[in-house]
């Protein structure tokens, strides 16, 4: 019996083996073209895709950091408690609303920097307010990532400053039982609810309160809240934000500029009311416009706020008004009206702002 390999090798040594071994090599190296050939179209494919992944990569949006969410949010009060016990404003009639404001541009203050505007409701005693607070990173506080936390995330301490109240009646402290000032805390947005926690706050009797909010859909603000605003940003000195409370072509009339006419000086767009009022704010040292009613004229969005003003250079506050024209959460017209006339204060005699 033959051995296969030996007639194998004895059959690819002659003429015909020559020519068998030739198309075997033939075979082999278009075989072997054909896996390279494969072998650069996936390295290619892979390239092009992931040149492509890493332009997706590029152009997609970074995700917004957990406080970055809070801009422009509106917040309904849900619950609060003290440290210490429960706080039962309920029976109060405590109703709160919250706009939470990225404030970016501030000098001075470490980013992230936050504005919380607060309106507050209370049935008994009866009183409504608007609180504008500036809060801001706390440097000696934890510093995590985001700077308002998950669960399970270190969180910043913050700086609560309070800009300004507005209160109706006068003076109403309108839900704390305590004077309020600045405070720190912590915020903790989980999904649509906001968690805020304030140090020794004037609600608790100097103990620590935690508030819990959940989001809502944005709301243009009341016509007596659209007015309290209005003071406030007056009291924080802040022209921009009063004029954006116009519509885009309001007016605001007043009687102090000079006029040829002798009639009050008409101020139309934001531009001119932001800037009549830049003037207006640098012109005093300090100054306090306190709101002392509102009253509805109409149905048709007339208004009366009356206010009195304290500066350094009245003897005694001046007594005034304005007549507002509103629609849809904005001012399209108001005219400032004095009801007393300033008295030029002498060495000494100067109008103290209200406490």
């Amino acid at each position: 019996m033959s051995d296969p390999l030996v007639t194998w090798r004895v059959r690819m040594s002659g003429p015909a083996g020559r020519d068998r071994r030739l198309d075997v090599q033939m075979a082999n190296a278009r075989a072997f073209g054909f896996q390279l050939a494969v072998a650069c179209c996936c390295c290619m494919v892979a390239a092009a895709c992931a040149v492509g992944s890493g332009a997706t990569e590029g152009s997609r949006a970074a995700p917004k950091r957990p406080w970055e969410e809070l801009e422009g949010a509106h917040f309904r009060w849900v619950s609060a408690q003290c440290v210490d016990g429960p706080l039962d404003l309920a029976r109060q009639g405590f109703e709160r609303t919250l706009l939470a404001e990225r404030d970016s541009e501030r000098p001075g203050v470490a980013l992230p920097a936050l504005s919380f505007t607060y309106e507050t409701q209370l049935a008994q005693p009866q009183c409504v307010s608007t609180e504008v607070w500036s809060i801001s990173k706390d440097a000696d506080g934890a510093d995590g990532a985001d700077g308002i936390g998950g669960a399970d995330a270190t969180q910043w301490q913050w700086n609560f400053v309070l800009d300004t109240a507005v209160a109706l009646p006068p003076g109403a402290p309108c839900g704390p039982g305590l004077p309020q000032g600045n405070e720190r805390g912590t915020l903790n947005l989980n999904g649509d609810t906001l968690e805020e926690v304030r140090f020794g706050s004037a609600f608790c009797r100097g103990f620590d309160v935690r508030f819990v909010y959940r989001r809502i859909p944005a709301r243009p603000p009341t016509q007596a809240e659209l007015i309290r605003l209005y003071v406030a940003h007056w009291n924080r000195r802040d022209a921009a934000a009063v004029a954006a409370l116009f519509a885009q072509h309001g007016t605001l009339s007043e009687p102090f500029s000079r006029s040829t006419d002798g009639l009050p000086t008409r101020h139309e767009g934001r531009a001119q009311i932001e800037r009549w009022l830049s003037d207006a704010f640098v012109s005093v040292p300090w100054f306090a416009l306190q709101l002392s009613a509102i009253e509805t004229l109409d149905e048709q969005g007339q208004s009366l706020a009356l206010w009195r003003y304290f500066d350094p250079k009245l003897a005694e506050p001046l007594q005034g008004r304005n007549l507002f024209v509103l629609a849809g959460g904005e001012i399209f017209a108001s005219e400032l009206q004095l009801v007393s006339e300033p008295v030029a204060a002498t060495v000494g005699g100067v109008a103290r702002p209200p406490n």
